[in-house]
């Protein structure tokens, strides 16, 4: 036996039909079949002997859920019974209102599914003109049924279905076969064959988002609310707050936000903490688009800590803890416009000091001290007592860079003078580095003939054009590319 049913299941199962009740909620059905008669005539329920009386039928389903369906039915047909030369023999008409049970732990995809019914309504019975002549006792009128039985639906397609139905009725009366002498009221039992056909209507959207709840992974989404395929708010930031809640409805995917969908602004200075670059910014305080207190003259110091809000460009990096510009040698000359911001000095000479005196007597001996051999640039021997006296200075005040020009008379070539010059003035320059002076302290030019100091016509003027110039300069590196320079006082030539 339990191979027996194990095999009807698997057949069942290998036959299922993918419908579900669900999605078509409403069937309507057509019917024909037999009305059998139970009273004091006889009883002749499941007896094929017995005269034929049929009917035809009509059914209306509604679904429930996977345990109950609805159901309206109606009959018309014959009811009656034979016995001897006397005939009980009436017009029927059946309507009844009926509670189904579905057998919810059967699939309700498979093709065979059976059911079980009970509820309750009404008939009406009539005499009906026949050609017999056997006598008929019909006692017509209405009376009050109740209704149970059994049924079985074979799905055809998702639509449609094949039907049987056996539906007992008790009748409340007990007059109709104008017998009440026996322990039976009136009692019939229809036999219904027939064809169904199930609605399919839009699916059961609870929430009225478009999405059917079958499919709704949001259920209870509010009235009005855009939603995506799975029935759930559209939130098109992707920050976990839906567009109907979010505030914020563009913000970055990087971006933390709080329960309104905007970003995360822990210090309250208008910037999402995801491009604040100065978190924890003090509250009432001014800023940037990153989030960094205002600094209105870049000089380092925001404007809330800014005592000299108004420093020059220039001066950044060179202010103290309160954004004023810094006079690290307080000479009255600040350290962003002073050459020599480690040493006192003179304003007009931008912070330097004063070129000394015997430096200038020294420069000044130096320009027609340097001795070379005639038409080259090999300095004279006798040149090399005041060259070292020269590199002494340069040691003894490293803040110097020296300026080195060359000068000729006009004998000769003036091309060649100019060449001339140049080389004697380079002559002088590799001489001084070769003796510990750093060579980038020192530029080295040649002027040729064309800043005689006197006239070239006399042997003496002509001397005192054949000179090299020494000129201190005070250079303070801006950056990589550029220097500031402050001259000493006039030239000593």
């Amino acid at each position: 036996m339990k191979k027996l049913l194990s095999l009807v299941g698997a057949c069942a199962a290998c036959v299922s039909m993918y419908a579900q009740s669900y999605d078509y909620p409403w069937a309507i059905g057509l019917y024909g079949g037999r009305t059998e008669y139970a009273g004091e005539w006889g009883k002749d329920f499941f007896n094929v002997g017995a005269k034929f009386h049929g009917h035809a039928g009509l059914s209306v389903d509604r679904y429930l859920n996977r345990n109950f369906d609805v159901t309206l039915f109606g009959s018309y047909g014959y009811y009656g019974s034979e016995r001897g030369s006397q005939e009980f023999e009436a017009g029927l008409a059946n309507a009844n209102l009926t509670l189904k049970y579905k057998f919810p732990m059967i699939p309700q995809n498979y093709r065979f599914h059976p059911f079980i019914f009970i509820g309750a309504g009404a008939r009406d019975v009539m005499d009906i003109d026949k050609p017999s002549k056997r006598e008929s006792h019909v006692d017509e009128g209405f009376d009050a049924v109740a209704d149970g039985g059994i049924g079985i639906n074979l799905r055809l397609t998702n639509h449609w279905s094949m039907r049987y139905i056996g539906s007992y009725g008790y009748g409340f009366s007990d007059k109709h076969d104008q017998r009440e002498c026996g322990d039976w009221d009136d009692q019939q039992l229809l036999h219904s064959i027939g064809i169904v056909y199930a609605f399919s209507t839009k699916p059961r959207d609870t929430d009225k988002d478009g999405v059917p709840d079958k499919f709704d992974k949001c259920p209870g989404t509010p009235a009005g609310v855009s939603v995506d395929a799975n029935g759930c708010p559209l939130d098109a930031d992707g920050d976990g707050v839906p567009d109907y809640l979010d505030k914020c409805p563009d913000t970055p995917k990087e971006a933390k936000v709080d329960s309104t969908g905007c970003p995360l602004d822990e210090d309250g200075d208008g910037v999402g903490d995801y491009k604040d670059q100065c978190p924890g910014t003090p509250a009432g305080v001014k800023v940037d688009e990153k989030g960094c207190p205002l600094d209105s003259d870049h000089d380092g110091v925001p404007d809330y800590k800014d005592n000299c809000p108004d420093s020059p460009a220039e001066a950044a990096g060179h202010v103290d803890s309160v954004g004023c510009p810094l006079d690290t040698d307080g000479d009255g000359v600040f350290d962003y416009e002073d050459v020599c911001p480690d040493k006192a000095g003179l304003k007009e000479n931008k912070g330097c000091p004063a070129v000394k005196a015997s430096v200038k007597k020294l420069f000044k001996q130096a320009l027609n001290g340097i001795q070379f051999e005639s038409g080259n640039a090999k300095i004279k021997n006798t040149s090399y007592g005041i060259l070292n006296q020269i590199v002494k200075v340069m040691n003894e005040n490293p803040e110097y860079k020296l300026d080195i020009a060359g000068h000729t008379d006009n004998s000769g070539n003036s091309a060649k003078n100019q060449k001339l010059s140049e080389d004697r003035a380079n002559a002088v320059k590799d001489y001084i580095a070769s003796k510990g002076v750093d060579a980038s302290r020192m530029t080295a030019s040649g002027f040729g003939d064309s800043q005689p100091v006197a006239s070239n016509k006399t042997k003496a003027g002509k001397a005192l054009n054949r000179r090299v110039a020494f000129n201190v300069v005070f250079e303070k590196t801006v950056d990589a590319n550029s220097t500031e320079a402050a001259p000493a006082a006039s030239p000593v030539q």
